[in-house]
């Protein structure tokens, strides 16, 4: 019978006496020779649990064969650190040094618990020699099929599982099946990073509870297995952004038919058909609308857009708050990005700078302007990271929108914003907020080293992702 050094047992008594509040009159504070005559299962519960919570990963799952109580008190401490259970074989195997048969005792440990899961399909060189060893040639062919096949065999740990985000590019329909099976509480999936091109959607109809889908940028999602989801489930929420075959108008007509549940879309603005917009715009439960486009698109989108909403009596009634944006285009693992606020702001600043400006010519606003006297409940105004409107603009919204509330701007400071906000202030009642992370000095600083840039020949402008979001 395994028992306790002193050392062990010393760091356990003062762990026990700090976690519990045990005072100095119990058994606890026996002396370390007679406290050295406990064995593991001799030891109260809530010693054990502490105890075993400074054990890492590896010695619980030894510890947890050991008998029924262990893995009874060891299940308990994962279920608590693993809440938010993050599956990524290559820390699994590279990192923690863990064998298969230990990532399946984790899962069935702790998966019981789980609700939301993260499943990481990145890679690196060290698992690509572990998958040509264990395969044969063609790693990166087998890359996506074994990290997907090693993820579907432990899926049915996770009974309870409802929310699942996937980091990488590698999500197969083979694995939306098995998700189907083992998770049938499944309401959300939600794709971290753009460009898989492995999913078609072919099992989507098959999740039972499924709500809320984000598949943006998933390059091979086939509108008619989507078709099919529609038909059958009762979606909610969904981002087809950059979905290249989802950019068809009749299907995205038919498609809408089927989607009166939805109260969230997210979609590339990928034509001015008035037809298609006003399918989407007659959706019944509709509360958010966001539509996205790269710069360079030979679009008239605002102007038509505007022109949907104010015919559509009932939206352009219920229309509370819109919001203009730029951002980046698209960024190559996106989701293992680890922004500090100010890195963050810097990023969004110089994609501004180093895109093509976003600007209303006095043309497109008066035609988009004429539309706005239709949305007399539309009471706030976002522009993020983008200077749609010039001042004298600006000026003219409040006459229009009778009900607006606010204005707020964000990022992309200017020299002459504080004295144009003074002058807000004195006139106005619709309240104007300028917000920026970075100083007028930080930004212009920015300004000028893309201006320098510019003389460069290895200078180009970037390409930069516009959106619409709309809020009923």
């Amino acid at each position: 019978m395994e028992t306790f050094n002193k050392h062990q047992l010393a760091m356990a008594k003062e762990r026990a006496i700090e976690k519990l509040n045990l005072g100095e009159s119990l058994d606890l504070t026996c002396s370390l020779e007679n406290l050295s005559l406990y064995t593991l299962t001799t030891l109260p519960m809530e010693i054990l649990f502490h105890i075993f919570e400074l054990c890492d990963l590896k010695d619980l799952l030894r510890l947890a064969k050991v008998c029924q109580h262990f893995r009874n008190i060891i299940s308990e401490i994962l279920q608590q650190r693993y809440r938010n259970f993050i599956y990524n074989y290559l820390t699994f195997k590279f990192s923690q040094n863990l064998e298969d048969a230990d990532i399946s005792d984790i899962c069935l440990l702790c998966g019981p618990k789980v609700e939301k899961l993260r499943f990481s399909t990145y890679f690196n060189m060290d698992l690509l020699k572990h998958i040509e060893w264990k395969m044969g040639c063609n790693p990166m062919e087998n890359l996506k099929f074994f990290i997907n096949d090693n993820f579907k065999r432990n899926l049915q740990y996770f009974p309870m599982l409802q929310e699942l985000e996937v980091q990488g590019k590698f999500l197969q329909d083979q694995t939306i099946l098995e998700l189907a099976k083992s998770c049938r509480g499944l309401k959300t999936i939600r794709l971290l990073d753009g460009d898989n091109r492995f999913l078609w959607g072919e099992h989507l109809a098959d999740l039972e509870s499924i709500e809320n889908l984000e598949l943006k940028c998933c390059r091979n999602l086939d509108p008619n297995h989507l078709l099919v989801l529609t038909q059958k489930r009762a979606v909610k929420s969904l981002n087809i952004m950059e979905c290249e075959h989802m950019k068809d108008i009749p299907k995205m007509i038919n498609l809408c038919k089927y989607l009166t549940q939805l109260h969230t879309l997210r979609l590339t603005a990928f034509t001015q058909d008035q037809t298609l917009l006003k399918a989407i715009l007659e959706l019944p439960r509709l509360k958010c609308l966001q539509f996205f486009w790269i710069n360079f698109m030979p679009l008239s989108f605002e102007e038509n857009f505007f022109l949907e909403l104010a015919h559509n009596s009932e939206k352009s009634s219920q229309l509370s708050a819109l919001k203009f944006e730029n951002d980046r285009y698209y960024i190559e693992d996106e989701s293992l990005q680890q922004w500090t606020p100010e890195k963050y702001a810097i990023m969004r600043e110089n994609v501004c700078i180093n895109g093509q400006a976003w600007l209303w010519t006095e043309e497109v606003f008066n035609k988009i302007s004429q539309n706005m006297e239709n949305f007399p409940n539309l009471q706030q105004l976002n522009f993020h990271y983008c200077r749609l409107l010039n001042y004298e603009q600006l000026e003219i919204l409040p006459t229009l929108l009778k009900n607006l509330k606010e204005i707020l701007i964000c990022g992309c400071p200017r020299r002459e914003d504080l004295q144009f906000h003074q002058q807000w202030q004195e006139n106005m009642k619709c309240q104007l907020k300028f917000e920026s992370f970075l100083s007028l000095k930080e930004a212009i600083s920015l300004q000028d080293d893309a201006s320098a840039r510019q003389f460069s020949s290895y200078y180009r402008r970037e390409p930069v992702m516009r959106s619409i979001e709309c809020r009923f």
